[in-house]
């Protein structure tokens, strides 16, 4: 969707490597080739693959911190898991969800959809990454939004709704401030 002002990406379905490839494209092309320095993303995801976000969220980088560029994000019906977690991580100021919006963040997790076995060294170790993971995506979470906060309770605050596993409104998400507001 496109429109003289903002261009529109609606990211919608799981979020994987290829969808993340996808959207970085379509960023790079809507800013480099068509000089747009605001882009609006719309998501309406059940969420995706815990290495999909950390790419996406480490090549939206200068997005995210607001370097003279400004990435709008929205949840449109629901914003879970890594869909969730890419809806906070808009430029600060820009971050919004419909009043009848879900958004679920909760812990990292792995799935095995090619029907794969694995040994228990392998499992303990994707534990342990899984952790790393989780550690890291609350640091960014807390240093991106958590200005003019007790960071150790902001960070407490954000592992204990991570660990909930539960759907929450708009406007629960806009009291934590994971989101700017509800429209």
């Amino acid at each position: 969707m496109m429109n003289s002002d903002c261009p529109v990406i609606r990211l919608t379905g799981s979020i994987d490597m290829p969808v993340g490839y996808a959207l970085l494209d379509e960023i790079k092309l809507l800013h480099d080739y068509y000089q747009f320095r605001t882009i609006e993303l719309e998501i309406d995801s059940p969420g995706g693959d815990v290495d999909a976000l950390h790419y996406i969220v480490q090549a939206l980088a200068p997005w995210i911190r607001g370097e003279g560029r400004v990435l709008k994000t929205r949840a449109l019906n629901q914003a879970a898991s890594a869909g969730a977690m890419l809806l906070s991580f808009g430029t600060l100021g820009h971050r919004a969800a419909s009043p009848h919006s879900r958004l679920l963040y909760h812990n990292m997790r792995t799935s095995f959809a090619d029907g794969s076995s694995h040994t228990l060294a392998q499992l303990k170790a994707r534990e342990k990454s899984l952790g790393v993971w989780e550690r890291r995506f609350i640091d960014l979470l807390v240093e991106h939004v958590g200005h003019g906060q007790n960071k150790a309770a902001y960070r407490k605050r954000l592992g204990r709704l991570i660990n909930q596993e539960r759907y929450i409104t708009a406007s629960v998400a806009h009291e934590l401030r994971l989101i700017d507001k509800v429209e």
